[in-house]
């Protein structure tokens, strides 16, 4: 038995040994197949483009370059048909240089047709010197078209047409390399396969093994592509708070190159990303040699709202240990967004093994192209929507299982789950209340069934004293400044003084914008300033498959009517606070849209949703083995595909 039980093991090494080498080399052959048209181009390396060849309008020759003089300028180069792998021209501009690059290319039958041109959008960083434009194609023409109007952002652009502009030069790039993220993203592909098929029995029972792969695999290779620039949502504030959390008891002293990344600033306007790997490489030298978090002239001490500090622990954790080494400013940037991909991916493992329901439409939901996006950026969203879920699980198993006494243990983990997660975001404070979800026989006697209500009534007020009471005492002359001319007192006197009209324009605003925001773009495929995915009907569809299919318990009961109604009101609760709290933060008084509300603020409640929707009436008559193996591999090439389409082909190529 000993021997079969060591040649088992010797054959399974084997396996594996031979399943990493494939993956190592599939996906290094994989680089160099896309090396190929370079390698085979007729001009190698780069050449510089004699500026005798350009063709101007609306530009001026200098000795310099060419000075835009005109409201709009055209800078026009024939290339004859070579194969381009990347266009660079060089510029100097005190401002976001936005521009449009128009080339005519050979088609597939190898014929130029301008009437065809690839037309690319250039939005250049403001701490940017030149401009690097993949192109893979042989090219005819290439026409750079600069307009005066679109320099700038809106309210800067007065100030940026003034601002001189001068193309320095011109040059072709036609270099053989290892794109790193590239071969990142192949190597990713290829393991999680592999894995998915040599794992395939193990992920039977346990489904959040192969949530942990695909997050924490395709989580670190997005964070290891985004630019250290803010990309995510109110990236700034976060940011700031994460790092003041780091510099605590002494509080930050840090330089401008830090600063400008903690506040809104033109010099990290999120719509103008570094758009290549060359560019992304020198936005972070410049934050590497520039940026000085330790001795900076500027002096800060965050005021960070007591509720949220936990919820950044993960991130100034890995920001801390940074300050120690003396990592460099823009390398330091990513790694404090591995701390909130780490406590993320950890809260939603255990929350997916503990829940005795619904395994796979958590899972489903926990690596949507948003939540990733929000896990791999700073950000306080993916702590709560964690612990929630784990709170909810840990609920669910409970409740579940109404004959098992409930214990001060698990009752207290279960309260303490909820208060991390709403602590952070206290309109999602009705949830804790789905804990009078369990049923009298839980409790040992009444003793204990009155002390443990009496516990979750407790700490619902606490959570809506730190939330409600301070704008109904003390409401704000203004709100989020975000908003424009909002205002706490304004909005209030309009709700206090015709609260059924308000009712009317709460729930208008709700039902109106609910498709898009539970089962729609706006929870699945935003990604901050990023672009959002291209692949929503994807996200929809395997949503709803789960939703509809996902029968699999590890409990013997299922959920009521009468629980199912309690939920259906708690979540109801949850979502008119939020759209309540961006009605008084966030929208002008007086107005009847209600502004700011995002499909992100349903992540936290989604589970739960889904769940209501969730029957028996058709069941998946498949193995768990092919089940889970299925849904984890749909999510995953949902994520790799939104990932390569979103970041990797317009940022890092």
């Amino acid at each position: 038995m000993k021997q079969k039980s060591g040649a088992e093991g010797g054959t399974r090494i084997l396996k594996y040994g031979i399943a990493v080498f494939l993956v190592l080399f599939l996906g290094i052959a994989l680089e160099y197949f896309f090396n190929v048209p370079v390698l085979k181009s007729e001009f190698r390396g780069v050449t510089q483009v004699d500026m005798d060849q350009v063709a101007a309008e609306g530009f001026e020759r200098t000795e310099e370059g060419f000075l835009l003089t005109e409201d709009h300028g055209t800078l026009s180069i024939g290339f004859g048909g070579i194969y381009m792998d990347k266009f660079v021209y060089h510029f100097d501009y005190d401002h976001l240089l936005n521009a449009k690059a128009y080339v005519c290319y050979y088609n597939e039958y190898g014929e130029a047709d301008s009437n065809q041109d690839l037309i690319l959008e250039d939005h250049n960083h403001k701490l940017a010197d030149f401009s690097s434009l993949s192109i893979g194609k042989k090219v005819e023409s290439i026409v750079l078209s600069v307009e005066k109007s679109q320099l700038g952002e809106p309210g800067t652009r007065e100030e940026a047409a003034d601002t001189p502009l001068l193309i320095t030069g011109f040059s072709v790039s036609n270099e053989p390399l290892f794109n790193w993220y590239r071969l990142g993203f192949f190597w990713t592909v290829l393991g999680l396969a592999a894995f998915f098929w040599l794992c395939r029995g193990y992920l039977s029972q346990h489904i959040e093994a192969g949530f942990l792969a695909v997050c924490l695999s395709v989580g670190m290779l997005t964070i290891a592509a985004l630019p250290a620039n803010k990309v995510g949502f109110d990236e700034e504030t976060h940011l700031y708070r994460a790092m003041g959390i780091a510099s605590y008891p002494q509080g930050m002293n840090i330089n401008q190159s830090v600063f400008s990344l903690m506040v809104p600033n033109l010099d990290a306007w999120p719509d103008n990303q570094p758009g290549s790997l060359s560019e992304q490489a020198a936005l972070r030298d410049h934050l590497n040699e520039y940026g000085d978090y330790k001795t900076g002239d500027i002096h800060l001490e965050p005021v960070i709202p007591a509720g949220t500090v936990p919820a950044y622990l993960g991130q100034a954790l890995i920001l801390k240990v940074c300050k120690g080494f003396h990592v460099p400013w823009g390398i330091m940037l990513s790694l404090g967004r591995i701390g909130n991909l780490l406590v993320y991916a950890a809260l939603l493992y255990f929350a997916i093994q503990k829940t005795p329901v619904g395994k796979g439409i958590m899972a489903v939901i926990g690596l949507m192209p948003t939540s990733m996006f929000l896990a791999c950026t700073y950000s306080y969203d993916p702590w709560v929507t964690g612990w929630i879920y784990l709170g909810t699980a840990l609920l669910l198993r409970e409740v579940l299982n109404p004959e098992k006494e409930i214990t001060w243990k698990s009752y207290l983990e279960i309260l303490a789950c909820f208060l991390l997660g709403c602590g952070a975001k206290a309109v999602y404070a009705p949830m804790v209340l789905t804990a009078l979800l369990l049923p009298g026989k839980k409790f040992k006697d009444k003793k204990q069934r009155v002390l443990m209500r009496a516990g979750i009534l407790l700490a619902l007020l606490a959570l809506l004293a730190s939330f409600v009471l301070p704008v109904l005492i003390a409401p704000k002359e203004t709100g989020d400044i975000r908003g424009g001319a909002t205002s706490e007192v304004g909005q209030m006197s309009y709700i206090l003084g015709h609260f059924f009209g308000y009712l009317k324009i709460l729930f208008a605003n709700i039902l109106r914008s609910m498709p898009k925001m539970l089962f729609g773009r706006d929870i699945f495929s935003v990604q901050g300033h990023l672009a959002d995915s291209p692949f929503t009907w994807l996200a929809m569809g395997l949503a709803a498959y789960v939703v509809i299919t996902d029968t699999r318990v590890t409990s013997r009961e299922s959920l009521k009517p009468g629980q199912k109604i309690w939920i259906f009101l708690m979540l109801g609760g949850s979502a008119l606070l939020v759209w309540t709290s961006m009605y008084i933060a966030y929208t002008v008084p007086g107005q009847l849209v209600i502004a700011g509300v995002q499909g992100r603020y349903y992540l936290p409640i989604l589970y739960l949703f889904y769940l209501l929707l969730n029957s028996r009436l058709v069941i998946a008559r498949m193995k768990n083995m092919w089940y889970h193996t299925g849904v984890l591999t749909a999510s995953a090439v949902l994520l790799l595909a939104t990932l390569w389409q979103t970041v990797l082909v317009p940022l890092c190529m």
